[in-house]
């Protein structure tokens, strides 16, 4: 090779050399910028929705707990609700199970994927994608459900409205007792008759809450109780809300325990604002004040 022909070749070498070296680098930032989240060491989907079981120690709070895995007390006892009996004395050993971005729910019978979503304020799309539920025509009692990014924690409200111990029937809301249960006189009427619940005294605009999770039998006007509220509980029981300013639910819905119903209000046959609160069994009252929690 004589000189001419070296000088030619050295160009051209660097040029390949050139073009190849940029080529790769320029593969490598094609590569990273377009690569997913998870290929690169970032959180993967499934990391997202992970279920994490945690064993109860000794001494232990639901408060320490929750700061440890840093998530809400509030979702924390939701997913655990079947499992806690009293928020402020843990059983060591027990196991909680967390989801970190939301609740896991229990799936109970007739309820439906819609009244899910609206118990917790997120959209039913959400609940079928991450559930993997496209193809599903059906959920079933007892089922696991992972709710995302839930707004409402109804099995909290409904725990600080039993005291914090898990009961049969919670409070629909706290306020002071006006009238209750059993004969007196009409502050209408004047005439005696049998009052067949209890009188709470709270201003209008007042949130209620179900006392039990059940289906709404009757949610609109009914009479001297303006308007009202009827749940259908199990075992037979139901509750009624009445003279209420604002309803919130729908008959046929499925409520949770806890979850808001309406606002107090002084509808019907009222004499100021104020909540009335019947349980009946199989169609009989029932003194409320025997079955809700001691406060």
């Amino acid at each position: 090779m004589n000189r001419r022909q070296k000088k030619r070749f050295l160009p051209l070498s660097l040029l390949l050399f050139v073009l190849a070296f940029g080529g790769g680098i320029f593969w490598q930032y094609w590569h990273y910028t377009r690569a997913p989240l998870g290929a690169q060491g970032g959180p993967s989907p499934e990391d997202q929705f992970e279920i994490i079981e945690y064993q109860i120690q000794a001494g232990e709070t639901l408060a320490q707990i929750a700061q440890r895995f840093s998530v809400s007390l509030e979702l924390l006892v939701a997913s655990n609700e079947l499992f806690l009996e009293d928020l402020k004395e843990l059983e060591p050993g027990k196991t909680l199970r967390l989801f970190k971005n939301g609740v896991l729910h229990r799936v109970k019978a007739g309820q439906t994927l819609t009244d899910i979503a609206k118990t917790y304020g997120v959209s039913l799309q959400e609940i079928i994608t991450v559930n993997n539920l496209d193809a599903r025509k059906y959920i079933y009692p007892g089922e696991e459900l992972l709710i995302p990014s839930a707004s409402e924690a109804p099995a909290w409200r409904r725990f600080q409205l039993a005291g914090g111990r898990s009961a049969f029937l919670s409070w629909p809301l706290h306020g002071p007792l006006t009238s209750g249960f059993g004969p007196r006189r009409h502050p209408i009427t004047g005439e005696r008759h049998f009052h067949e619940g209890i009188d709470l005294e709270v201003p209008e605009g007042t949130e209620v809450y179900a006392a039990r999770s059940g289906r709404v039998l009757f949610a609109g006007q009914r009479g001297g109780y303006g308007l009202s509220v009827v749940l259908q509980h199990d075992h037979g029981y139901r509750t009624i809300y009445a003279h209420l300013s604002e309803i919130f639910v729908y008959r046929g819905q499925f409520i949770e325990g806890g979850q808001r119903l309406a606002l107090s209000g002084n509808t019907g046959n009222s004499t100021g604002p104020h909540l009335h609160f019947e349980i009946l069994h199989y169609g009989k009252p029932l003194n409320p004040l025997a079955l809700l929690p001691p406060l």
